[in-house]
């Protein structure tokens, strides 16, 4: 049995990586004839919202990641509720598919019988820990790793983005096959041929004809923002005109402000803050390089980076960290450069590589548009996890037997 109607359930929905999978796996379904409607942060009321976010950013105004306490029992009982809506009015949704251990939970409650299938994107309890520096072992942390157990060892079916994300969920007992489906976009809007749009007009004049390195992250330490910064510092010292632009928004904007300002390299480097997504194609058309520099950090490593795929996508030289599920993307020398994580000098030494080599970048940036078109665009995601559905369908049964 295969799937004619998904329901796509995350709590993310503002511009990331696991919202932009959301949204490219419902279009790739949709291309396909499977209904895919989305339940996410924003199927709650204003007021439900209110109540579920205000006192949840005042407990972690008193102690960071504490919030979570309120906020998932909460939410979830708001989730599950439009979760039902949805699938009363839609007989023809066959299957919840939750995007992270949050959702899974209330997926389960309203699932009514059906398959609940799991995609893993990161680490969550680790992630949280990593936001607000919290130990391992602090009772928040704990709390979310219960969470993620009873996710990762109920659900029909876990998939994993990458290969060490799998190895994560295996860490906590599940013993079942986890698929693994690489990331992919949206190849209709990713892709070599559209417009190249300008920067703002402030980020225009600053940059003022200078080399474009775009670094498109959010800003959250494993991310390695800090690590891109400090790789412009060398090109700043080595009077290389070139211009940083990072295009994100995130809790570690103030750290990364002040090393820009304690660097001296206000003039090669620019936090651009949040960029809509509608304008990062045209904006990865108008980089010259683009770089993803993540790091690990308290056991957090990128997964297969959908920045890193948009960047591919368009046709543009990448250099990425050999990190986590990156090197399952990007072939160094292929259609990519990989450098060691944490590791300025050899990003800012393969960055300048790239710059002084144009048939070299173009090489590049050619065969990684070819690789996604031919391999990740949204079509092809969308048909591997309709065939991973199928092993939720057959599990159905015996997770019935066993209860």
């Amino acid at each position: 049995m295969s799937a004619t109607g998904v329901l796509l359930a995350t709590e993310q929905y503002k511009v990331g990586g696991k919202r932009s999978h959301v949204d490219n796996l419902q279009a790739g379904l949709i291309a396909l004839g499977v209904q895919a409607p989305v339940v996410d942060w924003r199927s709650l009321s204003l007021p439900e919202r209110a109540l579920c976010a205000g006192p949840a950013g005042m407990l972690d105004k008193l102690a960071g990641g504490s919030g979570h306490r309120w906020l998932v029992p909460l939410a979830n009982g708001f989730l599950a509720s439009r979760m039902r809506r949805a699938l009363a009015r839609d007989p023809g949704l066959e299957l919840i598919h939750a995007q992270e251990a949050f959702t899974y939970e209330p997926a389960r409650r309203a699932a009514g019988g059906r398959p609940v299938v799991l995609t893993v994107h990161g680490p969550w309890s680790n992630e949280v820990a990593s936001v607000h520096r919290l130990p391992l072992d602090h009772p928040t942390i704990e709390y979310l790793r219960a969470i993620e157990r009873r996710a990762f060892l109920s659900a029909d079916l876990v998939i994993s983005v990458d290969g060490p994300h799998a190895d994560y969920v295996r860490s906590f007992g599940r013993t079942d096959m986890i698929p693994v489906i690489t990331n992919f976009v949206d190849t209709r809007v990713y892709a070599p041929a559209g417009p190249v749009e300008p920067f703002p007009d402030a980020v225009e004049r600053w940059i003022a004809g200078r080399r474009v390195v775009l670094c498109p992250r959010r800003l959250v330490p494993k991310n390695g923002v800090q690590v891109a910064i400090a790789a412009a510092q060398r090109w700043q010292a080595q009077g290389e005109p070139v211009a940083l632009v990072v295009a994100g928004e995130g809790p570690q904007r103030a750290e990364l402000a002040a090393q820009i300002a304690q660097a001296g390299v206000g003039g090669a480097a620019l936090l651009m803050g949040e960029a809509a997504r509608e304008h990062m194609p045209g904006w990865l058309r108008r980089a010259d390089v683009v770089v993803v520099p993540s790091v690990v950090t308290r056991g957090i490593a990128e997964a297969t980076s959908i920045s890193a795929l948009e960047a591919q996508a368009t046709g543009r030289p990448l250099v990425a960290s050999a990190i986590g599920g990156l090197p399952e993307i990007v072939h160094d020398g292929v259609n990519g450069l990989l450098v060691p994580g944490d590791a300025p000098d050899a990003l800012a030494a393969a960055v300048l590589r790239l710059l002084a080599d144009p048939a070299l970048a173009a090489r590049l940036g050619e065969r990684a548009a070819r690789d996604v078109e031919q391999n990740a665009s949204h079509t092809a995601g969308a048909r591997r996890f309709l065939e991973a559905y199928k092993l939720a369908f057959d599990r159905v049964p015996r997770r019935a037997a066993r209860a």
